[in-house]
């Protein structure tokens, strides 16, 4: 994997004109709608999490990504502030809880689009008996009222593109990381796997 820039290569920066509400992990309890997404990866937790959440890679595997300014340490997803652009939106994201290889708390603070007043992402990583690993991705906002009618949409599109983006993922994995090995019998998750 490529060592991770402190500046975006490109030229196209939607501006940010849209500060969202300070959030955390509560909003997931709280807001007005969500995505609950997963797909399996056949790679370490630690490398999925790492390339989903920094968007470390050779080349980039979520559509229309251009690149991440790095407003910390680059690489360093404890804490990190990251400015995330695409060829139709950007964002700036904050990590306010990071376990690697686990789970992560990112909270949106300024958007390109003015379809949520507060946006909390939840990445959570689970290590599957096969060796696989299930990312498990949810996303907590809230609407304006004004919005509510483009809504179903909008959702529609962001659903179709978060799952291209896993898809992008898995395939840049598959060419890249090394194979998970399976979970020894004694560590496999015990109770109802369905």
């Amino acid at each position: 994997m490529t060592r991770e820039t402190a500046r975006a290569q490109t030229w196209l920066r939607w501006p940010m004109i849209f500060a969202l509400r300070p959030s955390d992990a509560s909003l997931l309890g709280r807001c007005t709608h969500s995505f609950d997404l997963h797909w399996d990866y056949d790679a370490a937790p630690d490398v999925v999490h790492r390339s989903f959440l920094g968007f470390v890679g050779q080349e980039p595997w979520s559509p229309g990504f251009l690149g991440v300014d790095w407003l910390t340490p680059p690489g360093e997803l404890d804490g990190a502030v990251m400015d995330e652009f695409y060829a139709f939106m950007a964002m700036r994201v904050r990590v306010i809880e990071h376990a690697l290889g686990r789970r992560s708390v990112v909270t949106v603070e300024r958007w390109s689009l003015p379809m949520a007043t507060e946006m909390v992402e939840l990445v959570e990583l689970d290590a599957l008996p096969s060796g696989k690993t299930r990312l498990r991705f949810r996303v907590a906002y809230n609407v304006p009222r004004i919005f509510w009618p483009f809504h179903p949409l909008v959702a529609l599109a962001f659903r179709r593109w978060f799952l291209a983006s896993f898809r992008g993922l898995d395939r840049y994995l598959r060419k890249y990381a090394p194979a998970a090995a399976p979970v020894p019998p004694a560590l496999a998750p015990r109770g109802d796997t369905g």
